[in-house]
């Protein structure tokens, strides 16, 4: 496809870009995910790291490089996206009053009630398309255009953890305190990075997470 390039980026990495992404529902991104389950079970890289429209996948032998460069521009569009399951996480939310100090604003702001504004939230699915800014902070996409704001002009520096928020066209929940500048709806209990588990981070690219209210 003309929107795809494969490059190398240095003696042992390979980017996957692609540079037209519609939605995070398109057939390019979910193919970027079957991309690397691929490169994953492969057993010759470090890290396969995605990121909103590229993955960059670490050889551990850079000999290998032009080969697998070679290999994926012939093959990753063969690939079976409905290979790739992804793992579905509810993630139980207490929203507003002391757990999210923007939810009445931005109720006010958009124009709805906050019953709205919570079906509103809860009322998709989120798909985990990569990690950054904070161990385990995933950017999920899938936030309802009638919830989407810009960032705050300005960040506040302590955010609680757990904290849902959104941003743009992101939803996303701060695994522990730090700075940010995204709008706070609620609260979660749920740990999002543990570097003592297998997994360190709970949510993984490709991820399917649906937000639901819990009461106090």
């Amino acid at each position: 496809m003309s929107d795809v390039s494969c490059y190398l980026l240095g003696e042992q990495a390979i980017v996957v870009n692609a540079t037209c992404l519609p939605d995070s529902k398109s057939p390019i991104n979910q193919q970027l995910f079957a991309l690397k389950k691929w490169l994953d079970n492969s057993g010759d890289f470090i890290d396969v790291v995605p990121a909103k429209s590229s993955v960059t996948a670490y050889l551990k032998d850079p000999r290998k490089a032009d080969a697998w460069q070679h290999k994926i521009q012939a093959h990753w569009q063969d690939l079976e996206v409905a290979e790739v399951k992804p793992t579905h996480h509810h993630i139980e939310v207490f929203y507003g009053k002391e757990f999210g100090q923007d939810f009445e604003r931005i109720a006010h702001e958009l124009q709805l009630t906050p019953k709205q504004l919570i079906e509103l939230h809860s009322s998709v699915d989120y798909q985990v398309q990569f990690i950054g800014f904070l161990p385990g902070f995933a950017y999920l996409s899938g936030l309802p255009t009638a919830l989407q704001l810009p960032r705050k002009s300005t960040p506040i520096t302590k955010v609680p953890k757990g904290s849902i928020a959104i941003a743009d066209s992101y939803s996303a929940i701060y695994p522990s305190q730090s700075p940010g500048g995204w709008h706070l709806l609620g609260q979660t209990n749920t740990t999002l990075f543990d570097p003592n588990s297998a997994s360190a981070s709970l949510l993984q690219p490709g991820d399917i997470v649906r937000f639901v209210e819990k009461s106090c």
